[in-house]
């Protein structure tokens, strides 16, 4: 992500985490801290301050995903100041990378996102994964022994989450949940999407390592929980592509969708149909074990007994006894089955690091797609139970050439340049409504959407950047990201309207170039901040 939506992330989240950090300076002990950043707003006062929101008056979003988006980036549920937002920032892809988390504890070691390093109580709510490798602390097997039972894990975004949580009980899991959420696809205790809300809340939002609801945090309403279901649902896309018809205007992207769908060559569209996150025979989206653990992570582990424990994806909630043996010793591990849940393509290449673990693929420090891509190539995955099950499927093992790889890799780096340019339009074309029905009545919300128009068009350059794709649409945007830089400055709605419409035409002159069947139908949530 380009140093642009690092700022605007930290400017959005700025009204919890600067007056948690102008609070800070009183020390008048942790309770007395927690007290001042843990500020609820009822429900009924979300809903009417969304019914006066010129996005909701304009019909550009429903008041209850306004009001679900309210919850989401600045509910603190009488916690410890973080808010879903915290880790799942509009402007960072709604996830967490380490370039994101370097820069907040360098702008604001206040974050309630850092909680863990100014609150003894807190000090084990987290490990050094986070401030080291953007990893987080999750108890998903249960609050059984949490400060030595967990896993360390890296932060899914929440885009397009209404393709891919439907669950696939064919990949071996017994009472599947209804809905995968998290990586290993079990994440919510009632296995909804809604109820995920009051597990992350007693995980992340504690005041107290003790999690006791009413003292520690407040849970959500049943109302709260609709709105955020209702937000969540309404991001990123709404729709799958059809491969089948898309056609890539560069060559190397275009050869790469053919590999992508070549069970002689990539293999990928049958797990990941359509670049999506589901299985190509069911439309559902099912857990594989791909052998990531057996590769060196950066990432701490738990402990059992005398024993460290492995990350053994879906299943092991409440369980007592380790019951997975990850690598073959004869001694069980980890809890679960070993598998995990894929995440959808088509916004991968903008949200790394890669796989549950932060896998490190190569020995650069960073990582990109073809890295991610890179790994089904490796002896790690072609050992792997999910690679198993695709030489049963087809009668070989998969044998993906360098080629192939880096060819897969730039088809989708060019398809979620695609995705970042239609958000960044859907988000202008919201900007032209508002000024064009208010004028300079909430400018501030105009403003802010030309922001984040300007945070995926910089997405989209950093994407398709090195070795470039498509460079008369980058030369394109890169004007566009111009027009949007005067438009911001603009000292009159006229001005403002002027720059808006030339944003929009440049942005539309990009997008022609990708080619032919890229056809995103995109949430309203990608309006809200």
């Amino acid at each position: 992500m380009g140093r642009s939506g690092i700022l605007l992330s930290m400017a959005l989240g700025g009204g919890v985490a600067l007056f948690a950090a102008g609070c800070s300076e009183a020390d008048d002990g942790a309770a007395a801290h927690l007290d001042t950043v843990s500020q609820s707003v009822t429900l009924a006062d979300r809903l009417a301050q969304c019914a006066q929101d010129p996005r909701v008056v304009a019909g550009l979003v429903s008041q209850d995903v306004c009001a679900g988006a309210g919850v989401f980036f600045t509910e603190t549920f009488d916690g410890n100041g973080r808010t879903c937002g915290s880790c799942h920032p509009v402007a960072n892809n709604t996830t967490i990378d380490v370039p994101f988390i370097t820069a907040l504890n360098q702008s604001n070691p206040d974050d309630p996102l850092f909680v863990f390093n100014r609150e003894p109580e807190l000090a084990e709510l987290e490990t050094s994964d986070l401030l080291d490798d953007a990893a987080i602390l999750e108890n998903v097997d249960g609050f059984i022994d949490p400060a030595h039972r967990f896993v360390s894990r890296g932060v899914n975004h929440v885009l397009s989450l209404s393709t891919s949580i439907r669950a696939d009980s064919g990949d071996g899991t017994t009472n599947p949940p209804a809905e995968r959420t998290g990586w290993g696809g079990d994440g919510s205790s009632d296995g909804t999407l809604r109820g995920f809300l009051k597990d992350a809340v007693a995980q992340h939002f504690p005041r107290s390592l003790v999690r006791e609801p009413g003292v520690d945090f407040r849970l959500p309403t049943p109302q709260e929980e609709d709105v955020t279901l209702a937000f969540q649902l309404s991001l990123g896309r709404q729709n799958e592509l059809d491969l089948a018809r898309v056609r890539l205007r560069d060559a190397e992207a275009e050869e790469g969708r053919l590999a992508f769908m070549d069970p002689t060559r990539g293999r990928c569209n049958v797990c990941h149909h359509n670049a999506g996150a589901n299985f190509q025979d069911t439309g559902n989206n099912r857990n594989f074990n791909t052998g990531t653990r057996d590769l060196a992570s950066p990432l701490n582990v738990g402990t059992f007994e005398d024993r460290n424990l492995q990350d053994g994806g879906f299943g092991g909630r409440d369980l007592a006894q380790p019951n997975f043996d990850s690598f073959n010793s004869g001694i069980p591990d980890a809890f679960g089955d070993g598998t995990f849940n894929p995440p959808p393509l088509i916004e991968a290449a903008d949200t790394p690091p890669f796989f549950h673990n932060n896998l490190q693929i190569n020995s650069r420090g960073a990582q990109d797609i073809n890295d991610a891509v890179t790994f089904y190539a490796s002896a790690t995955f072609n050992n792997s139970p999910a690679a198993k099950e695709l030489e049963q499927r087809f009668g070989s093992p998969l044998d993906l050439q360098p080629m192939d790889s880096v060819a897969i890799a730039r088809f989708l780096r060019a398809l979620n340049g695609a995705f970042n340019v239609d958000i960044a339009k859907q988000r202008l074309n919201a900007a032209l409504t508002l000024v064009d029905r208010f004028s300079n009545t909430r400018a501030d919300v105009q403003q802010k959407l030309m922001e984040l128009a300007r945070v995926e068009i910089d997405d989209a350059l950093e994407v398709m950047g090195g070795p470039d794709i498509y460079p008369a649409a980058l030369s394109q945007l890169t004007l566009a990201r111009a027009e949007i830089d005067q438009g911001i400055a603009a000292a009159s709605a006229a001005e403002r309207r002027n720059r808006i419409t030339n944003a929009i035409a440049r942005v539309t002159t990009a997008r022609a170039e990708f080619g032919d069947g890229i056809t995103f139908v995109l949430g309203q949530g990608n309006l809200m901040y």
